[in-house]
């Protein structure tokens, strides 16, 4: 068992410098491994805010980001072992964030088009590669050691479905619409007030009783009726969407207005709503998904077992007079 050793005084943050491994400039060593002064800061940087409002104490933010260092060095052992991460020191990573700069700073003189930004940050170039290898340390492990049968889907999605695949809210609706987008796809004045007519005239139609599928014949070809689901969930996502906020507000087989959005106009009646939690979204169709938690589940367990197997030792020295 490690014990970890709770510090008392200031715990001030600062961002770590690009200095390479060397000496005792390391917090601890974990299966050997060690853990660098600057990986340490950076996990620490995350507690700075809460200690200085008093949220949490500097001894816990110690503890805590020597906790978060120390998994994360684990992640990039079972990378290493896995031959997708050859060089897991601090100073390696640094080498590979300057060589991967300036790769993109030349890219750029040359006229190259560069995804993503033009230069990393030490914090962000961290997360992306981080992001990478766990992804396919991931796929690895669940293709060689863990890939489960069908039975083994089913009964990580029985155990789990009650917490991880309730049905979100939504609603069902059918939906005439009709653009006023010319070729180029920007608005054209003459043709929205064509469209807008037109569809006026399709609101009358609902309105005297007329199903909408006969409305969608009466209306000629420009105008096209769908069914389509509406998730009622992500609120942030349907603040944009003036059909989404029309289609919420609608009780079963009440109809709206016309509704602009994205170049069309809209018609919509709510044909079905599911509340949130009222059910579970069936395994056949979320297939894919229970695969993709079942790894999730499986990697953070044997970082956990890898975790409590693995010999911590403390540089105590370093620990006690660190100060970021």
């Amino acid at each position: 068992m490690v014990i970890l050793i709770l510090l008392s005084g200031a715990f001030l943050i600062r961002r770590s410098t690009l200095h390479h491994d060397g000496g005792d400039d390391f917090i601890a060593r974990i299966d050997g491994v060690p853990i660098h002064t600057g990986e340490f800061g950076r996990a620490a940087s995350a507690y700075r805010d809460r200690v200085a409002s008093g949220d949490i104490s500097t001894e816990t933010a110690m503890q805590k980001a020597l906790e978060e260092s120390v998994k994360i060095k684990i992640r990039q052992l079972i990378a290493q072992e896995e031959g997708l991460y050859p060089d897991i020191s601090y100073a390696g990573f640094l080498r590979q964030l300057q060589q991967e700069n300036k790769k993109r700073e030349q890219a750029i003189k040359n006229g190259e088009v560069v995804f993503g930004p033009s230069r990393y940050s030490e914090e962000a170039y961290f997360e992306y590669v981080l992001g990478q290898i766990t992804l396919s340390a991931k796929r690895r492990l669940l293709e060689r050691e863990w890939k489960p049968d069908e039975q083994a889907l089913k009964q990580f999605y029985e155990a789990n479905k009650s917490r991880m695949y309730l049905v979100q809210g939504s609603v069902k609706v059918k939906q005439l619409s009709i653009s006023f987008l010319n070729a180029n796809q920007e608005v054209d004045e003459t043709l929205k007030k064509q469209a807008k007519s037109k569809m006026d005239a399709a609101l009358a139609m609902a309105v005297a009783g007329t199903e909408f599928e006969n409305i969608a014949k009466a209306s000629g070809p420009e105008v096209t009726l769908e069914e389509r689901v509406i998730g009622l969930s992500n609120e942030r996502t349907n603040l944009r969407s003036p059909v989404a906020q029309a289609a919420a507000k609608l009780a079963d087989h009440e109809f709206s207005g016309v509704i602009e959005e994205n170049g069309r106009f809209y018609l919509i009646e709510s044909i079905g709503k599911q509340k949130e939690g009222s059910g579970y979204l069936e395994f056949k169709t979320i297939h894919d998904q229970v695969l993709k938690d079942y790894a999730d589940f499986k990697y953070e367990d044997y970082v956990q077992e890898r975790i409590s197997k693995a010999p911590l030792v403390l540089n105590e020295a370093k620990y006690r007079s660190y100060r970021r």
